[in-house]
């Protein structure tokens, strides 16, 4: 009997076309509104910690290819025929298959327009079951067949240059009319969401009796730090976009996005790197020790002193640091891992955090997946050491935590270059199945107190509510 051959991968190539479009008429929002009305779409945004917006503004749309992790397989859908030899990978482990994907589809880009790697990928996000594909201790306690991910190839998007106030559409095919797309209103208002609408699992008694079981495990020397969550849930019928708005109007951090994917809509305004990688080099920025802002300039000093002198911050702090140092030096040549920051205040628009930035140069021959294997998920939402502590948040923790504590972003599809920007999913929303979701956790350790713990996250999540409870001027233009 002759064994079956695996069949060939394929190799498709696709050739953008860009242009350049009056960039005084719209914002990413206005966009957003006009061109995703009736479509999925995707929206990515980033504000400095300085207050400033960054240069670029993403929206995608016009979906040409999902790829979603179902049942620990991947799931191909296309809607365009130059995809369809890529339909024999259905089936396939989701990481060989999406490696084999991203190998094999290749993006020919516009001649005489220079455009960054972030307009050549795959756009979506990795929930933080994936896990589990990138380290095969973690298979029993995070079942593969319950990991969820999602990445799209969009046919048309936008690029908002805010630096020099211009606007590039890019397209795999036709330029679809984007003067026609500035007609959509604002959704309705939402309905007021109470406290009793929310559910919380496990909920105040049940999250402090995970603290004390973990605190029980620590002194027994099973790990150092836990990062055990709390999930809030409530049903919704609403429109998403309008608490995107509100969240990115309160809270603007450097990871902003919404993404209206088949099955789920996800967004929020993440402050953390989870890792990132161009022509090389690679970063990732812990973030670990918070303190409110301060009412002035005299009291916002005061708080970042205390919390740069706090040495229970500090020891945590250097613990993260440590872990990313150990989580790139698997992927960087040796030699080259460097902490360029540590322990810098960063101000943010109501908490200041404790940041370091490590580098290092990637090894030659890895990919994308390659870089996120190693680093994924971040030690800020996992504890350390790592394996081990996401062993003790399974046992305590009732539910999956899907989307919370993984990463959205893009990877890069040039095939000189090795590209990837991830945010941590954390201060982020998602909706399914008619129910809005979110969810916080924080950091165990020996001397933890429970009720302490329940407060600070219960304070982590206080931006969620005031997205669903602030009325605010929804139907106000926004200027970015």
């Amino acid at each position: 009997m002759t064994a079956s051959k695996t069949p060939a991968a394929p190799d498709v190539t696709l050739r953008q076309s860009a242009r350049w479009l009056p960039a005084d008429m719209d914002t990413p929002i206005s966009l957003f509104l006009g061109m995703c009305h009736e479509h999925h779409g995707i929206l990515l945004e980033s504000a400095e910690v300085d207050g400033r917006w960054g240069r670029y503004s993403i929206l995608a749309c016009d979906f040409l290819l999902q790829a979603t992790c179902r049942d620990g397989l991947l799931a191909l859908d296309t809607n365009d025929d130059r995809l369809r030899p890529f339909a024999v990978l259905n089936g396939m482990p989701f990481t060989e298959g999406l490696r084999t994907l991203m190998r094999g589809l290749h993006l020919e880009k516009p001649e005489s327009i220079t455009l960054p790697p972030i307009t050549r990928a795959l756009y979506g996000y990795f929930g933080y079951g994936m896990a589990s594909f990138f380290n095969k201790k973690l298979e029993n306690c995070l079942p593969q067949k319950d990991a969820d991910a999602s990445l799209v190839l969009p046919g048309t998007v936008l690029v908002f240059d805010h630096l020099y106030n211009r606007l590039c559409q890019i397209s795999l095919g036709e330029h679809r009319d984007v003067n026609g797309a500035r007609t959509r209103e604002c959704g309705a208002a939402l309905p007021f969401i109470g406290e009793d609408a929310v559910t919380a699992t496990p909920g105040r008694e049940g999250y402090m009796d995970a603290v004390n079981k973990i605190k029980q495990m620590l002194r027994q020397g099973e790990a150092i730090q836990v990062v055990p969550s709390c999930r809030f849930s409530t049903p919704f019928e609403g429109d998403a976009f309008t608490l995107y708005r509100r969240m990115r109007r309160c809270n603007a951090s450097p990871y902003m996005f919404f993404m209206d994917l088949p099955g789920i809509t996800l967004f929020g305004s993440s402050p953390e790197v989870m890792v990132r990688c161009d022509e090389g080099k690679l970063q990732l920025s812990p973030i670990a020790g918070t303190r409110k802002r301060g009412a002035d300039d005299l009291e916002d000093a005061r708080l970042a002193a205390e919390l740069q002198e706090d040495p229970k911050e500090r020891a945590e702090h250097v613990m993260l640091v440590d872990l990313g140092r150990n989580d790139l030096g698997r992927i960087a040549r040796p030699g080259t891992v460097n902490v360029e920051r540590l322990m810098e205040v960063e101000r943010f628009s109501h908490v200041m955090h404790l940041t370091s930035r490590i580098t290092a140069r990637l090894q030659p021959d890895l990919d994308a997946l390659d870089v996120l294997a190693a680093t994924f998920p971040a030690g800020t939402v996992s504890g350390a050491p790592k394996v081990r502590a996401m062993e003790i948040i399974a046992e305590t923790e009732q539910l999956p935590r899907g989307p919370y504590a993984g990463c959205i972003g893009w990877l890069g599809l040039d095939d000189d270059n090795v590209s990837l920007d991830t945010g941590i999913t954390i201060r982020s929303m998602w909706v399914k199945d008619g129910k809005l979701h979110w969810q916080a956790g924080g950091g165990i350790v020996f001397d933890s107190d429970p009720v302490a713990e329940w407060n600070e996250v219960y304070n982590k999540s206080a931006i969620m509510r005031t997205v669903l409870n602030t009325t605010g001027e929804d139907h106000v233009p926004a200027h970015r």
